[in-house]
């Protein structure tokens, strides 16, 4: 049988070097603890503008509410060759298939606005996934499209918002200028004041 033996100096540099081990370790343990909730509750963001090395923009129109303008409107974009995309819900799909089909046919993008237009931000993902794939369904029906973008209504999203329609497939869309031509002033003030330029 073999016998060690500690001095005290030794017993001491043992205990100085397993103390800065275990701290060490715990810094280390510290460090992805925090990482990982870090990350899990850093807020994730829709797409709300794209940079672009020419001065085009993205137009976008939330359609949700009545269709008393639609020809004119797909009036005034030809006129200006210019094309938009229209964020529809499955409300208006059965209300206005007519329309849906005017703008796609006029060459204009068809995406998802929700289904019945509700408040999204807490709400319950199966209920936000049903809601989304009603919608999607009733786009395609009348378009032949799949639906790849999607604007939550009121412009409300959490994280479980974004990851669960990402995870359908869609990316989340937000706008970074609005017109706010629904405050009762008349046009084309809100959208001048709204770019900045009035």
């Amino acid at each position: 049988m073999r016998m060690v033996t500690f001095t005290k100096k030794k017993v001491k540099r043992l205990t100085v070097i397993g103390f800065l081990v275990a701290a060490t370790a715990a810094a280390g343990i510290g460090a992805i603890v925090t990482s990982v909730g870090t990350q899990a509750q850093e807020r994730l963001l829709p797409i709300y503008s794209v940079d672009r090395g020419d001065n085009k923009i993205a137009l976008t129109f939330d359609v949700a509410w009545e269709n008393s303008n639609t020809q004119e409107l797909i009036d005034i974009l030809d006129e200006y060759d210019a094309r938009a995309t229209f964020f529809i819900t499955g409300d208006w799909c059965d209300r206005y298939p007519d329309d849906v089909q005017q703008f796609a046919a006029a060459g204009h993008e068809i995406a998802n606005h929700s289904d019945q237009h509700p408040h999204v931000e807490g709400i319950n993902v199966n209920d936000l996934i049903n809601d989304t794939r009603e919608a999607s369904n009733k786009i395609k029906s009348l378009t032949g499209e799949e639906p790849a973008l999607y604007r939550a209504p009121y412009g409300e999203y959490d994280n479980s918002l974004i990851t669960t329609i990402e995870g359908m497939g869609m990316k989340v869309i937000q706008w970074d200028v609005e017109g706010i031509d629904t405050d009762g002033k008349p046009l084309p003030e809100p959208i001048y004041e709204a770019l900045g330029s009035g």
